[in-house]
């Protein structure tokens, strides 16, 4: 009998120590609250909020519920979960830091303030990204006209088209471009071309590091006014015709020909690269490109030509 009993005491205890280990859960969570600015005070407008409420699955293990919203014009925001004992909140705004927090869940109902720290300089890029079937003005397209067949006057004759960062535009007018490249017709080596107040810097791939998030800021010199590519950039930072402003310069990793008939009959082949680019218009911090910005870039209305797209492997030996 002395033994029954001391099995039933050992169960005992360890129901009570296993009771003990439980987290406390709150059930039919409603949390809502405003994003401000850390400094001002004043709400943080259309801030992306991404929360994960915590719970717990089973004895040893836990789960998540996901939730994810955007505060609305006054920086307000609200969001429920069916349980949990901790919320991980993820939260980020255009030309703020992002911020990361945990939150203890003793109650259901939630009332709450996320503070948000602004950038240390003015954060609003100008941030390009290139339609994969459209072509027009305004998407970034540097490369080598070439008439090759025809009864047109301009039939065999070569054109360059550039890019103009300060305006935004593809240009025929070099004067006004920060950047076009030339084709070496025997080797067929791509030469990145620069103005004479501007510059070319190149960066290469790494295994380690991606150029879009891990290189934010720009090089101060060593900008080069002719570049040969090789295939191995993972982008570049363009010092514009101005001598002041910066643009960085992510490529496709293949070289775009395109080829089509223009109304006179004669037939076109265009050989060039496409790239996505963040533009720095405020000059105070004009090497700085934040990370959040990088992330934002979205596409461009459409505005499809109709050419027929070949794609070759970038690299040239």
């Amino acid at each position: 009998m002395r033994q029954v009993t001391l099995i039933w005491g050992g169960v005992v205890f360890m129901m009570l120590l296993l009771m003990s280990g439980c987290v406390r859960e709150a059930y039919n969570i409603s949390w809502k609250g405003v994003v401000v600015d850390e400094t001002t005070g004043k709400p943080v407008k259309h801030a992306r909020i991404l929360a994960s409420s915590s719970y717990q699955a089973n004895i040893d293990e836990t789960e998540a519920l996901k939730n994810y919203t955007l505060s609305d014009e006054y920086g307000r925001f609200r969001m429920s979960f069916r349980r949990g004992f901790g919320i991980t909140v993820r939260t980020s705004a255009s030309g703020f830091l992002s911020g990361l927090d945990y939150k203890v869940v003793k109650k259901p109902d939630i009332s709450d303030t996320i503070f948000l720290s602004p950038y240390p300089f003015n954060a609003s890029l100008v941030v390009r990204k290139m339609d994969e079937g459209a072509f027009s003005a305004s998407i970034p397209f540097i490369r080598d006209k070439h008439i090759v067949a025809g009864s047109g006057s301009d039939a065999g004759s070569l054109m360059k088209w550039g890019f103009d960062f300060l305006e935004g535009t593809n240009t025929l007018n070099l004067d006004s471009a920060d950047i076009w490249i030339e084709v070496n017709p025997k080797n067929g080596k791509m030469v990145l071309n620069a103005s004479p107040k501007g510059g070319v810097f190149p960066v290469l791939q790494t295994e380690n590091s991606d150029f879009i998030t891990s290189v934010t800021k720009a090089p101060e010199s060593g900008y080069l006014k002719s570049y040969v590519l090789t295939g191995e950039e993972a982008g570049f930072f363009v010092l514009c015709r101005n001598g002041v402003n910066v643009a960085k310069m992510i490529p496709e990793d293949k070289i775009c020909i395109l080829s089509y008939e223009q109304p006179d009959g004669s037939k076109v082949k265009e050989t060039g690269i496409r790239f996505d680019y963040l533009f720095q218009p405020d000059l105070q911090n004009r090497f700085y490109f934040p990370v959040s910005a990088s992330a934002e870039m979205s596409g461009l209305p459409e505005d499809r030509s109709p050419v027929d797209l070949e794609f070759q492997e970038s690299g040239l030996d």
